[in-house]
C-alpha cells in the first residue's frame, strides 16, 4: 500500500502529465496513432506483400501538393507579418518532410 507521501507525490506529478488540455493539443495528439501507424508500415514492420508501391507514390504526390500549398501560405503570412500563423505551418511542413523522407526511403528499399 502506498504511503501518504507517495500519494501526494503521485497527485502532484499527475497535474503536470495528464495529456493535452487545449483543443489544439488534443487535435495534434489525435493524429499520433495515424502517423505512427503509417511510419510502421513504411519502416517495413508489416509483411512485404502488404507494401503498396503505387499507394506510396500517390502519397508522395499528395505530399508535394500539400507542400506547395503550405509554402504559399507561409509566404503570404510572412509578407503580412503574421508570425503567429506561420509557426504552425512551419511545423506542418517539417512533419510532411519527415513523412516524405520515410516514403521515399521505403520506395528505394524495394
Amino acid at each position: 500500500m502506498a504511503t501518504e507521501k507517495q500519494i501526494l507525490a503521485n497527485r502532484k506529478n499527475t497535474q503536470s502529465s495528464s495529456g493535452p488540455r487545449t483543443t489544439a493539443g488534443k487535435a495534434r495528439s489525435r493524429m499520433n496513432a495515424r502517423r505512427h501507424g503509417l511510419a510502421s508500415l513504411l519502416e517495413g514492420r508489416l509483411p512485404e506483400t502488404c507494401l503498396d508501391v503505387e499507394g506510396l507514390s500517390d502519397r508522395l504526390s499528395k505530399i508535394e501538393t500539400e507542400r506547395l500549398r503550405l509554402y504559399k501560405e507561409i509566404e503570404q503570412g510572412l509578407k503580412k507579418g503574421e508570425i503567429q500563423q506561420v509557426t504552425p505551418l512551419l511545423r506542418r511542413l517539417s512533419a510532411l518532410d519527415r513523412y516524405a523522407q520515410r516514403c521515399s526511403s521505403s520506395l528505394r528499399k524495394r
